[in-house]
């Protein structure tokens, strides 16, 4: 294991610290944060923006929960609903960057908390006899944590929720037509029917027909459905701000 590898094992938590050396904390003690880090972890806006656009979406729900047959909520997960704040605290402290061999080690931890607000809003959808659509660009391979993670904090059921990753087919879909960015495909899935959750048991035929998409939450501008970084008309997404698409702040990384 490398030495972010064995920093990001340390730094999760008293349960994990056997092997740990006291030199490790020293050195990541000796290292600051990042502004957009901090920003995200300590400040007292960033949970009042995102429990407010949570507040807005809840709001939302009584107009467009109205449809006839079954509707669905699709959201992203990291950083709309999971925080991994945590893991880029690691990075900062220990003065290392991103590698999908670490950000693997943060998932199958399951240690993300929750976005405020999240919680409350996909129980809300529950209760008005809606379902929740995560579609992530966490890898396929990685649902089964994901979903634990989750179930930690949220009454996730293979009924009422839908887990997608990401597989190498969302990426080789993209035409620059009908599909811009690599969650289009499982976007247009779950209106037809085929999707492919997440189930321990493999079997999930309540999702197998069509589901009308009512909402887009996430906190990246191609958690949009047609719509990329480059190609992003802001005008005419602000139509539908609040409506039917709802953005949460993410200074820490994103497609820009």
């Amino acid at each position: 294991m490398n030495k972010l590898i064995s920093a990001l094992t340390c730094y999760l938590g008293a349960s994990l610290l056997v092997g740990c050396s006291t030199t490790t904390h020293t050195d990541t003690a000796t290292l600051s944060l990042s502004n957009s880090v901090k920003w995200q972890t300590q400040s007292k806006e960033y949970q009042l923006i995102t429990r407010g656009v949570y507040q807005k979406a809840e709001q939302q729900l009584v107009n467009v929960a109205s449809e006839s047959g079954p509707w669905v909520v699709v959201m992203d997960v990291d950083e709309t609903v999971l925080d991994n704040s945590a893991y880029q605290v690691m990075l900062d402290t220990t003065g290392g960057q991103y590698s999908s061999e670490t950000w693997a080690s943060w998932i199958e931890s399951k240690q993300a908390t929750l976005v405020p607000g999240a919680a409350d809003f996909m129980k809300k959808v529950y209760a008005m006899g809606g379902k929740v659509a995560l579609v992530t660009n966490r890898e396929k391979k990685q649902d089964a944590a994901t979903w634990e993670n989750l179930s930690k904090f949220i009454p996730v059921t293979f009924e009422n929720t839908c887990l997608m990753g990401r597989t190498q087919a969302d990426k080789d879909a993209i035409n620059e037509t009908s599909i811009v960015n690599d969650k289009d495909l499982r976007r247009q899935q779950i209106t037809s029917g085929e999707v492919d959750c997440f189930s321990e048991q493999g079997e999930q035929t309540s999702w197998h027909s069509g589901h009308t998409i009512v909402m887009q939450i996430g906190d990246n501008i191609e958690d949009v459905n047609g719509v990329t970084q480059e190609n992003a008309n802001v005008d005419a997404l602000e139509t539908r701000l609040y409506k039917d698409i709802f953005i949460l702040p993410n200074a820490m990384y994103g497609s820009w």
